[in-house]
């Protein structure tokens, strides 16, 4: 891990630095683009971005997730002032949380690209400023249509979320849903990664969930290094 790329970057800067790599404009009044991701990655025809709830830089360094280690180029470590699943979308499609008339999706259809956000039918209506959209009702349904889209836009969009309602059927401690939801996702990922074409980013962010889980057991430092875990970004380019 420690010999990993890593950089350092506001949440709400993801908008402009998408539409940096895929060489769209952006508007003056949303944070600058995290300068180090589009001075590294250039010619990028393709970006499929991946939202994990319950990810961060504890899980990933702590449950060793094969792909996403072995094949990340960074890490980007997010700042922002709310780390959980409706804050980040806020942040990643509005570029923060005052209304600007800005929305990541409709700015990429406005500058000819193709996009697709795939996730449960709450939050791709919540979110998608009436653009394309595939509401799934499973992690698994999300993964497999990823499958079939993520080659046909300039930017695909998923939202990975099964620990929310595991969680709450108790199917599980919230350790062990953590760890097995992280190690199968992973290996999505690494089908998907395959499947994609050259000149492709995959942006993988994870965030800190829906809501705060109160009765998870870690202890002494491993519980005080999760609290402290911060959201990010793990960026693999398919050359």
């Amino acid at each position: 891990m420690s010999e990993l790329t890593t950089w350092e970057g506001l949440l709400p800067a993801m908008p402009a630095t998408i539409l940096s790599l895929l060489n769209v404009e952006q508007p003056n009044f949303i944070p600058p683009p995290i300068l180090p991701m589009i001075e590294t990655f250039r010619d990028i025809r393709r970006i499929t971005m991946v939202v994990i709830d319950n990810l961060g830089l504890f899980e990933i360094t702590y449950y060793k997730p094969e792909f996403l280690i072995q094949n990340a180029a960074a890490f980007v470590l997010l700042s922002t002032k709310n780390p959980y699943t409706l804050g980040v979308f806020h942040q990643l499609l509005f570029g923060g949380f005052e209304p600007k008339g800005f929305h990541l999706l409709r700015k990429l259809n406005e500058a000819g690209l193709q996009t697709c956000f795939i996730g449960r039918p709450k939050d791709v209506n919540r979110y998608n400023g009436k653009t394309n959209t595939i509401p799934k009702d499973s992690d698994m349904s999300t993964w497999i249509e990823a499958a079939k889209s993520i080659n046909k836009n300039s930017f695909t969009l998923l939202h990975f979320l099964d620990f929310e309602n595991l969680h709450r059927q108790k199917r599980g401690s919230p350790e062990e849903l953590i760890e097995k939801l992280i190690k199968r996702t992973d290996k999505w990922l690494l089908s998907l990664y395959k499947q994609m074409r050259s000149k492709t980013l995959m942006l993988v962010l994870g965030n800190h969930g829906r809501y705060r889980i109160d009765d998870i057991s870690y202890s002494g430092k491993i519980a005080e290094w999760r609290k402290a875990s911060v959201p990010i970004a793990v960026v693999a380019y398919k050359e």
